[in-house]
């Protein structure tokens, strides 16, 4: 229930080498779930066991290598769990298998059942491991492109299929890999438009606009997943006395970071000398202005941004667990509220 499965369990059914029949069919026990297994099921159902469910996605994530049929396993556990099964991750992603990870809920989004269900380090881990593409939107439309992109990246193989990266080359993407998603089941309004190509592209490059600065404005707020709502209510009353702010959208911190650090590379070996999407996003922001970053988890993840071109910044996150109550509670507590993001943008301000 918590990462919202029943209706998939219920259409696609268990799966198991032999027909097994519902046992609370057969007790007469009410059940909102139907529990039938047979070959035909696609829902491999594994409990608390997240070290085993890492050394599945691997082994199912390797099917076109070991027996030319590719399959794409979707994994789906708590965000905070992951942590449970980083070896057998690590060594998925060493051995290049291709599957989808799903963690929800993420952050302390799920505050009122306390500490051990709250996940801090693991956008840092998902920027850290290799072979694996790391997003965290905030929007459904913005998943619908990830998705999207992401069946198509974990079916790439340079050395196959000839496919290149075009202009993100240095992303590695014409060699495919996995994709982690970090979401939340707290609810956002959504926003009606069009999605065209350009916001597609920047989406899956990493992150966007939501609302574009004005050239050399000095103040901006980043941020990315679950505090979509804090960040566009501060942005909002910002207005009123700095009209000019920007409000980033940060889609994917590891694909942005990734893009900086191998433009990077490229340029010290003389290589290249184009920008990456981090450093063009920023562009229009003025040398020494503000950034406020702020994210459901640690600070780290967004607070790098400040070294792509200089400038200031301000990074919210959380950095301890174990306080329980209300989402509200615990944002204020931790200081990724809007009112938090406020007073961050109000210190910038003042500063010479």
């Amino acid at each position: 229930m918590s990462t919202n499965l029943g209706g998939w369990v219920n259409r696609r059914g268990i799966f198991s080498r032999e027909v097994r029949e519902d046992t609370f069919n057969v007790e007469k026990v009410a059940s909102f779930q139907r529990w039938a297994a047979s070959p035909k099921g696609q829902h491999i159902e594994l409990g608390i066991a997240e070290n085993n469910l890492f050394i599945l996605l691997a082994a199912l994530g390797l099917s076109h290598s070991l027996f030319g049929t590719r399959l794409i396993p979707i994994g789906t556990l708590y965000d905070p769990f992951i942590e449970r099964g980083l070896d057998a991750l690590n060594y998925a992603c060493y051995q290049d298998a291709r599957f989808l990870l799903v963690a929800t809920p993420s952050g302390i989004s799920l505050a009122p059942e306390g500490g051990a269900h709250q996940s801090i380090a693991t956008p840092m881990i998902g920027m850290a491991q290799d072979g694996l593409a790391a997003f965290e939107p905030a929007f459904a439309d913005e998943l619908a492109i990830i998705m999207g992109w992401a069946f198509d990246y974990l079916q790439r193989d340079a050395t196959i299929d000839g496919h290149t990266g075009g202009k993100n080359d240095w992303l590695a993407d014409a060699d495919g890999g996995s994709v982690y998603l970090r979401l939340s089941t707290r609810s956002c309004a959504q926003r009606a438009r069009d999605m065209h190509q350009q916001l597609a592209s920047d989406i899956v490059d990493g992150g966007y606009w939501l609302e574009t600065p004005s050239p050399g404005t000095k103040l901006a707020i980043a941020y990315t997943g679950a505090v979509a709502s804090e960040a566009i209510a501060a942005h909002a009353q910002l207005q009123e006395d700095f009209p000019g702010a920007g409000l980033l959208a940060v889609t994917s911190a590891d694909r942005l970071a990734k893009g900086w650090h191998a433009v990077n590379a490229a340029r010290r070996r003389s290589v290249s000398d184009g920008q990456c999407h981090v450093e063009d996003l920023l562009a229009p922001l003025a040398s020494d202005a503000h950034l406020i970053t702020v994210v459901d988890g640690h600070p780290g993840t967004l607070g790098w941004l400040g070294s792509v071109r200089g400038q200031r910044v301000r990074a919210l996150g959380v950095e301890h667990f174990g306080q329980s109550g209300s989402i509200d509670d615990l944002y204020r507590h931790h200081g990724i509220d809007t009112d938090a993001i406020l007073d961050a943008c109000a210190a910038a301000c003042l500063e010479p």
